[in-house]
């Protein structure tokens, strides 16, 4: 129910959009509205082991030359996998530390641009309902530095899931900009 809520609020707001900037002469009066069938959820995000303070690769797309991707919500958490454990598979909350994301041409590959402020404490990127769009073509990557080490008990994970959709290319002309955090904590 709350994805197709999602849905229904992402068209209607792009939809309206367009209708403005055709208005205001910035789109052709022949942009076309966005349609329920050009848009497609996809789910996507790593399982990695967490020991210490380096850089982690949490979730990475591909993101299709004819579609733009949309980032809606990202979860992240910390779990440790020790069976013989009293917390055993009990989640906690991301690491501290800085997160961010960047675009590139691979998985994990060098950064083309970031996307979001590489200095943003982690909770920004890791835990947060908002809107990312990511242009056409390229992979949209999610890394993670935590602050400290993992503790010395237990075998842990860093476990991230990003929901979003594919939306048509047009939004992301539109309406895309690299994300700009504000009163990041230094």
């Amino acid at each position: 129910m709350l994805q197709i809520r999602a849905i229904r609020e992402f068209l209607h707001l792009t939809n309206e959009a367009i209708d403005e900037a055709q208005k205001r002469g910035l789109v052709s009066l022949d942009a076309q509205h966005v349609i329920l069938s050009e848009i497609n959820p996809v789910k996507f995000g790593y399982d990695i082991h967490y020991s210490s303070a380096v850089q982690y690769n949490l979730a990475s797309q591909e993101v299709p030359y004819n579609v733009a991707l949309a980032v809606l919500r990202v979860q992240t958490y910390l779990v440790d996998v020790d069976n013989t454990t009293t917390d055993y598979q009990f989640y906690r909350v991301q690491p501290k530390g800085l997160a961010w994301w960047e675009t590139a041409n691979s998985v994990g590959g060098t950064a083309l641009q970031q996307w979001t402020n590489p200095n943003a404490p982690a909770f920004l990127a890791t835990d947060c309902d908002e809107l990312l769009l990511f242009p056409p073509g390229l992979f949209a990557n999610l890394y993670l530095t935590p602050a400290a080490a993992a503790p010395a008990a237990g075998t842990w994970q860093i476990q991230t899931v990003v929901y979003g959709f594919m939306v048509p290319a047009r939004v992301y002309d539109l309406f895309s900009t690299p994300q700009s955090w504000i009163n990041v904590q230094q």
